[in-house]
């Protein structure tokens, strides 16, 4: 058995998948052509999505073998919006924040830390020479289905979650703002054929949360763009016969547009084909086809609604008793 493994992409799939293989005794070179990890983000507050399966994703990741050694904090209770109407719903850990960057406690940086301690070999800046065998390409998204434009600012709110529904602050999808320890994102997210609507969408989820914030603290944050990718491939493979992880390979949740967890999943699908424990197909198939299925079948359903999806959507939540539930069952 080779146990040598060259991995192109140095995001969360691809640190993750080194630290599995490293943990079982394979010599790991990992190739990202930014300088640093998490230079694709900007330090803001993203979420890490704990309803689609039954199993805690922080006990998920931990199952691989990769420490928690990133900063992130449980949310149980966040405040939906449609038009006028505002409900604080509550479920215990719905999902957790963490950071995306290159500072300290990012989960970018921390994995990256992580993998080096383990021996893994990481090349910043740098791409495999001509003739190096790749297993694994994690190389992000290849093109974008859905976007986000946000602003990331410092202030003196403590703590604040909410999410926002409506055609006019985020077409197609949700604006949030989101809070913790001084550091707080606001962002909205939204289908690629709005992408000319993206400041009218910010300017207008700003002013929506305006008496939820200091709109002097947003003024003088860091604005940023992000774009995710889905696509439910046939083929898994790239033009070099290298393993498709993370959003390289279309995982990603389409309904929502929460890619993290699948992530770590196809990370560790793809150690695990390695190590010999399956093919590559196989346990993606068991495993992630029929919730990405399901996902794109919710968006369809969810697009058909047309001007009801936002109303039905918020009514479903707000008269809900137990919402974790309710999102898990959309995905089964």
């Amino acid at each position: 058995m080779e146990k040598e493994v060259n991995i192109l992409g140095g995001g969360i799939s691809g640190l993750g998948c080194a630290i599995i293989l490293r943990k079982n005794g394979y010599d790991v070179n990992v190739f990202e052509k930014k300088n640093d990890s998490g230079k694709r983000f900007h330090n803001d507050w993203q979420g890490l999505e704990n309803w689609s399966e039954k199993v805690d994703v922080l006990k998920q990741i931990e199952s691989y073998g990769i420490e928690l050694s990133f900063d992130y904090e449980p949310v149980s209770e966040l405040t939906i919006h449609y038009s006028s109407k505002a409900k604080t719903i509550k479920g215990k850990n719905a999902c957790y924040l963490v950071r995306r960057g290159s500072s300290t406690g990012c989960l970018d940086t921390s994995l990256r830390k992580q993998a080096e301690e383990l021996g893994v070999n990481i090349h910043m800046g740098s791409v495999p020479g001509e003739g190096v065998p790749v297993k694994v390409n994690a190389t992000g998204p290849r093109n974008a289905n859905i976007l986000a434009r946000g602003i990331k600012f410092d202030t003196g709110i403590e703590k604040s979650y909410h999410m926002a529904f409506g055609d006019d602050i985020a077409r197609g999808f949700y604006s949030y703002l989101l809070i913790k320890n001084g550091h707080g994102t606001i962002a909205t997210v939204f289908d690629r054929k709005n992408v000319h609507h993206a400041d009218e969408f910010l300017r207008k989820t700003v002013n929506y949360f305006s008496e939820y914030l200091d709109e002097k603290d947003v003024a003088s944050g860091k604005k940023f763009g992000g774009y995710g990718h889905f696509e439910i491939k046939k083929n898994l493979y790239d033009e070099n016969d290298a393993m498709l992880v993370g959003e390289a390979g279309g995982f990603q949740d389409y309904f929502w547009g929460f890619g993290m967890r699948y992530a770590f999943q196809s990370a560790n699908f793809a150690a695990r084909s390695i190590m010999g424990e399956g093919t590559y197909e196989d346990l993606i198939k068991e495993n992630l086809t029929r919730k990405m299925e399901h996902s794109k079948r919710n968006r369809f359903l969810f697009e058909m609604l047309g001007p009801l999806a936002y109303p039905f959507a918020y009514h479903l939540f707000a008269v809900s008793k137990d919402p974790l539930k309710l999102l898990n069952r959309v995905y089964r």
